[in-house]
Parts: structure tokens; C-alpha cells; sequence
């Protein structure tokens, strides 16, 4: 199991709505080992598991995503930080070119 990052063709909750990007954020023994606890530490509010992401949160999602940046450099050692590290800044390239108008909702579960 994993957490991730999908973008739908309409609502994710209507079932006629396809999944059209997705992409893993952690594995799910890294985000709860991880991330949770710094999610929580850092009181992120937009970029945790079961949230939507929307345009008009996207420089604060940015922002917690930056957090968690710092937060993995300094809390976390060896290849679980290697991985944290290449895959959040993946994450924000991905929001970034999936994020672009007001009408686009990223959902991370």
C-alpha cells in the first residue's frame, strides 16, 4: 500500500470520474513511519493523507511541502531520506505542472 497523488476527470467521488495522473508519494510504512508524525510536528495543514489539493492552496501546499523538505534533511538518515527527498520534490513538480487553473483538485489518499 501507498499514499499518492491523483487528478480525476471530474470529481473523484462521482463514480464516472477516471483517475488521469497519479503518482506515489511514499510507500505506506514511510508516510506513516515518516511523514505523519511530521505532518503532525508541523502542523501541515493542505499535504497529509485525505486531503483535496486545490489551485488556491497551492503556494501554501508548496510552502508545507518545503517544510517537510527541511524536516526529512534533518530528522531522517540513510535511504528512507534519499527516498523522501527525491520524492517530494518529484511531488512538487507534479503539482505544479497538474495545478494550473482553478477548476484542477489533486486528491492525495
Amino acid at each position: 500500500m501507498s499514499v499518492g497523488l491523483f487528478k480525476c476527470d471530474g470529481n473523484i467521488y462521482d463514480k464516472n470520474s477516471n483517475i488521469i495522473m497519479s503518482e506515489n508519494i511514499a510507500s505506506q510504512r514511510i508516510y506513516d513511519t515518516y511523514l505523519a508524525p511530521a505532518i503532525k510536528e508541523l502542523n501541515i495543514k493542505y499535504f497529509q493523507d485525505g486531503m483535496d489539493l486545490k489551485f488556491e492552496n497551492r503556494e501554501s501546499v508548496m510552502y508545507e511541502i518545503d517544510k517537510l523538505l527541511i524536516w526529512v534533511k534533518k530528522n531522517v538518515k540513510g535511504e528512507e531520506r534519499e527516498y523522501l527527498l527525491v520524492r517530494l520534490i518529484n511531488i512538487k513538480e507534479v503539482i505544479n505542472n497538474n495545478l494550473v487553473n482553478e477548476d484542477d483538485v489533486l486528491y492525495i489518499f
